[in-house]
């Protein structure tokens, strides 16, 4: 059954409407009989803004010793010892020269245009449990201290207002006003391009059995459409002795080789734990451990298995994206022997 709208009713209810508008118009025009005009002092407490030329600044300085100090025991939980970021929190250093790159690496150094803005947001937003608590020249310290892990300032450095404005970060020139110019071109560019599929530079992937064959041929998937699992090699292993002396009998078990967990090390390990790092914001290994030789990988495999089998403590931060399923696999090979060819 339908129901039609009375539009009696519905002439009321503009009506209604229109005054109540008219009302609220006038109650604003004559005041609402409650409060009083901010004064500048009140609003100059809310009216703390910092441009990206410096202006908002305030007076005070911070050095990078005192910043140290400060993002030790109130950054570092989030964005790591050293920037790299830890868990799902950002990383603040690092990254220069990735942000073209298909993985680009977005932090302080790399990516930030001005260096001003960033006293700005610590000053609101950090302590993310705390925001709002760190005095002008504890931010002075905190930023500096940023800026010393993206080599931007000198470890020596006392920073202040001058100091910072003076700053010109690396990706400066990498932002335009969206205003005075468009981001995109209508011109079709169909010169030069690369024949044939994009190049593999890892089979980690495959090594490890989570995707198919690029060409989806049915020969080299299961019934299911699915990947086929990693072939185990299978290894003989002695469980029993028969009564009468004979030979004993013997078990297949599977066991995971180093051609599989080479790549695991190569691309979540040793990109840090290497003679010459690739890991962004990494010139030398940590601690001096390193994982890019076979015999380097076998005689640290208790290691291996303490920090990122059991405990995942490793990669620091979980920086290069190892998943449980290569962790998984790392303690077979390790709990098989660790064999190196």
């Amino acid at each position: 059954m339908s129901k039609s709208v009375n539009p009696l009713a519905v002439m009321g209810c503009l009506l209604a409407g229109a005054l109540l508008a008219s009302t609220l118009i006038a109650d604003a025009a004559q005041g609402y009989g409650f409060g009083k005009p901010a004064t500048p002092a009140e609003i100059s407490r809310w009216s703390d803004d910092v441009r990206g030329d410096g202006k908002g600044l305030p007076p005070g300085h911070g050095t990078v010793a005192d910043g140290g100090k400060l993002y030790a025991s109130q950054c570092a939980s989030c964005h790591g010892d050293f920037g790299e970021g830890a868990g799902r929190y950002p990383a603040l250093a690092g990254g220069n020269g990735s942000l073209k790159a298909d993985r680009p690496v977005q932090t302080v150094g790399s990516y930030w245009p001005y260096a001003p803005t960033l006293y700005d947001y610590i000053r609101r937003a950090m302590p993310f449990s705390a925001a709002g608590t760190l005095t002008d020249d504890q931010t002075y310290a905190v930023t500096a201290y940023v800026l010393n892990l993206n080599n931007l300032v000198a470890e020596s450095t006392d920073l202040d207002a001058a100091k910072l404005a003076a700053i010109k970060m690396p990706n400066r020139d990498g932002f335009f006003d969206a205003h005075l110019k468009a981001d995109f071109h209508a011109v079709a560019c169909m010169k030069n391009c690369k024949p044939g599929p994009p190049p593999i530079t890892s089979d980690l992937a495959r090594t490890i059995g989570v995707t198919p064959s690029l060409t989806n041929d049915a020969s080299t998937l299961d019934v299911d459409g699915a990947p086929p699992e990693v072939p185990a090699v299978p290894t003989a292993v002695k469980t029993s002795s028969t009564s009468t002396g004979g030979p004993a009998n013997v078990a297949l078990v599977p066991t995971v080789t180093f051609a599989q967990i080479a790549p695991i090390v190569a691309q979540r390990c040793a990109t840090c734990h290497a003679a010459k790092p690739t890991q962004a914001g990494f010139t030398a290994a940590p601690m001096g451990i390193l994982l890019d030789t076979p015999a380097h990988i076998h005689s640290l495999a208790a290691q291996i298995k303490a920090q990122a089998v059991a405990s995942h403590q490793m990669p620091i931060g979980n920086v290069t994206k190892m998943t449980d399923a290569e962790r998984a696999l790392l303690g077979k090979w390790i709990a098989a022997g660790a064999a190196i060819p």
